[in-house]
């Protein structure tokens, strides 16, 4: 009786599971297995990931004099930095540079300040003893030319030889006398033009210390208004910190947002670029404020593409504007951004899981009347779920969701 019983439940668990395979087999609604073609609509959209920013920002950057090339200091190293996301008042603390190298050019100068003030010292020292010399000599090349002229006069009473030779003497006196004036004019411009130019050296590097003094005076960094503090990134795309270096080539230390226009900055991939325009409608979603959604249009499209980390194609800048302002919204906060390219009413749509490639051509595969059936198709437009159908398929087919193995498939 009770091997009876046993083979009797045996039995019913075999036709129960036989049940289940004929039900998956038929098309039956088992999650998974298989989805009807249907009508609807479908966006397609072009998705990208990026980070929330004001459209217009206020920027923190070396002041001027931090720049001068006379400084020759090509950059700065951040001793302390104010922490990203604060917000700040106008005049609040942003950033404390370390003095060391301006200190140490500074210190040069000075020694050549005083180097150069030296030689100016001299120069004048020089000068008055050079031209005391210079005039000492006209006087007595003068003295020297009336003691000519009183010969050249005793000689009217002497032999006509006495007067030519007094008349040489003459002349010769009078011509040394032009020289020793010609002399000293020359050496009073030369050592003119020497005092002057030791001047202008001087006053130069006057100058120049006080350009050090007055750098050294703005190496604490002040906010020039209110806002939230957004860190800048350097060269190599890492955002600057305690320790880091900025240069006079990426002035910029920090940015303080205007979040009344917000903006993202997204890139996108080359082969996509092509699908978007100016003033594509765009599905924002923000990560820290999933309950709100945000919509916005494109406004810019880079010209050039560029590489970036990560990505093994190069990818285009693209700038999308929010429609609307939201207190909500915060600079830095990242966001999945999808636009919108084309859009399509009352059409056949498959699943994206549903096609599967013959070559080069896109396939699917029929359940009709217990068998699969491979079945071209022509496809349209997709988004990341559904594909538009263009011809092979009719609402109501009901598709696999995965390619079945050659032997089951039917002719």
């Amino acid at each position: 009786m009770k091997k009876h019983r046993k083979s009797i439940l045996i039995g019913l668990a075999a036709v129960m599971a036989f049940a289940v395979l004929l039900v998956l087999w038929l098309g039956g609604t088992t999650a998974g297995s298989s989805q009807l073609v249907r009508r609807g609509t479908l966006v397609a959209v072009v998705p990208g990931r990026g980070e929330v920013q004001g459209e217009n920002s206020i920027k923190i950057e070396l002041p001027d004099v931090l720049q001068d090339n006379q400084l020759r200091v090509w950059s700065y190293k951040i001793n302390d930095l104010v922490e990203e996301g604060k917000r700040v008042k106008k005049g609040d603390f942003i950033a404390q540079l370390d003095p060391s190298e301006l200190m140490n050019n500074m210190r040069e100068r000075m020694t050549e300040m005083e180097r150069v003030d030296a030689d100016l010292k001299n120069a004048v020292i020089d000068s008055a003893v050079t031209l005391t010399g210079r005039r000492e000599e006209i006087i007595n090349a003068r003295l020297d030319l009336q003691y000519k002229q009183i010969d050249l006069d005793m000689s009217k009473f002497e032999s006509g030889v006495q007067q030519r030779k007094a008349q040489m003497a003459y002349q010769k006196a009078e011509i040394e006398l032009d020289k020793k004036k010609r002399d000293y004019l020359l050496t009073q411009n030369r050592l003119k033009v020497r005092i002057i130019r030791n001047e202008e050296r001087v006053e130069r590097l006057q100058e120049l210390i006080d350009k050090f003094q007055q750098a050294l005076g703005v190496l604490g960094m002040t906010s020039p208004g209110d806002g939230i503090v957004m860190i800048a990134e350097d060269f190599l795309g890492k955002k600057l910190t305690k320790d880091s270096r900025i240069s006079n080539w990426m002035p910029t230390l920090a940015t303080l947002p205007d979040m009344s226009s917000a903006i993202v900055e997204t890139y996108i991939k080359e082969i996509d670029i092509t699908k978007i325009s100016l003033g594509d409608s765009v599905r924002i979603l923000v990560d820290a404020l999933p309950e709100k959604n945000f919509s916005g249009k494109v406004v810019k499209i880079a010209n050039m593409g560029e590489d970036k980390s990560g990505v093994d194609m190069k990818v285009f800048k693209v700038i999308i504007r929010f429609d609307h302002a939201d207190p909500d919204l915060k600079p830095g906060m990242t966001c999945n951004n999808d636009i919108v390219v084309e859009s399509y009413t009352n059409v056949l749509l498959a699943p994206l899981e549903s096609v599967f490639k013959n070559g080069q051509s896109p396939i699917v595969y029929l359940k009709r009347g217990g068998e699969i059936v491979p079945q071209p198709v022509e496809l349209g437009a997709e988004d990341q779920e559904n594909v538009v159908v263009l011809k092979g398929l009719e609402e109501g087919d009901r598709l696999l969701l995965y390619e079945p193995a050659a032997d089951d498939v039917g002719s």
